[in-house]
């Protein structure tokens, strides 16, 4: 299988810059099943057993990330989420209540001081909350949600650090704002998903719905399809996308969609907790394709080192990348 790879890999060089794979399909299947598509149309069988030479350089097994979250209330009182647990929780700063993954904060009564409440969630988790205005977020690995123990009469107003996807409540009358960086978006009732892990690389992609983004002086209002940048001249833009790409992550699977492998290197390192180093170059080629978020890190890693001409060695959570001596 590595031969055939190579061999298309090297063809492919030659035609086209964009290089284009379709990856796992089945986590239970990963190492030893399923199917591996390569430039959307090539599907060359997976081998039962991994190179030598690859178990090698990944003697350990990481899996995948999980469903976990730390909620630090505002009177400093700090709360772990994870699958395990439940909570059904009311006092007199808070309404929780968690079952199945997901955290609904009823929030405080109308006389409580508005202060703010602190969603962290760690590198391999992710996390789903409801506000008290009945509004959804989903947070992504390696990301916090800061959002007040109730919202005042006049609007609805969060911060955001690292990816989270929105799905809002409509209130005509208390707009809904969201701060990534210098980044301002508002909204009356829409769906749209904000990544800012970088203040120079933040993005939002609308779903349905409107929005209207604020940076600096510099105000556009989004339609759905449409992804929102900062350029490299400090320009507020907008560009056409494949939105799956902006909703993949909070349905359980990695969807790239012409993508530089710095990107999708980076998702995966918040998803399995990896601290990721870079010897030379990367490919300066464009990849799309999919892959289970359920899948363990090795399968990953082999589908990778096969497409993208990759050498990977695995210390722990070190993982050292570099491209393969030609």
């Amino acid at each position: 299988m590595a031969q055939t790879l190579a061999t298309l890999h090297e063809r492919e060089k030659k035609q086209r810059k964009v290089q284009k794979l379709w990856t796992f399909a089945s986590a239970a299947a990963v190492l030893i099943l399923g199917m591996l598509t390569i430039l959307w149309h090539y599907k060359p069988n997976i081998s039962e057993n991994l190179p030598q030479e690859f178990v090698e350089k990944h003697p350990a097994e990481i899996l995948p990330g999980k469903n976990q979250a730390r909620l630090t209330l505002y009177n400093g009182e700090k709360l772990e989420f994870n699958k395990q647990h439940t909570i059904n929780e009311k006092n007199s700063i808070a309404n929780l209540n968690y079952e199945k993954g997901r955290l609904v904060y009823g929030g405080s009564s109308a006389e409580e001081t508005i202060q703010w409440n602190v969603l962290e969630v760690p590198k391999a988790g992710t996390f789903e909350i409801q506000l008290p205005d009945g509004s959804t977020v989903w947070i992504n690995a390696n990301s916090k949600l800061y959002f007040p123990n109730r919202f005042p009469t006049d609007e609805r107003f969060v911060k955001v650090e690292g990816e989270a996807f929105f799905k809002v409540q409509k209130d005509k009358k208390r707009p809904f704002k969201v701060q990534t960086g210098d980044v301002n978006i508002s909204v009356l009732g829409t769906a749209f998903n904000v990544r800012a892990y970088h203040p120079k690389h933040i993005s939002t992609t609308l779903v349905e719905g409107s929005v209207q983004l604020t940076y600096h002086d510099q105000h556009i209002v989004m339609t759905p399809g449409e992804r929102a940048f900062i350029d490299e001249k400090n320009k507020l833009k907008t560009q056409a996308i494949d939105i799956e790409g902006a909703t993949a992550w909070k349905e359980g699977y990695f969807y790239f969609k012409d993508e530089t492998l710095g990107k999708i290197l980076q998702d995966i390192s918040n998803w399995y907790d990896l601290k990721v180093s870079i010897v030379g170059n990367l490919p300066k080629g464009l990849y799309s394709g999919s892959m289970d978020r359920n899948s363990k890190l090795n399968g990953v890693l082999k589908m990778l080192a096969n497409v993208g001409n990759l050498d990977f060695i695995l210390n722990g959570n070190h993982l050292t990348v570099k491209q393969k001596n030609k």
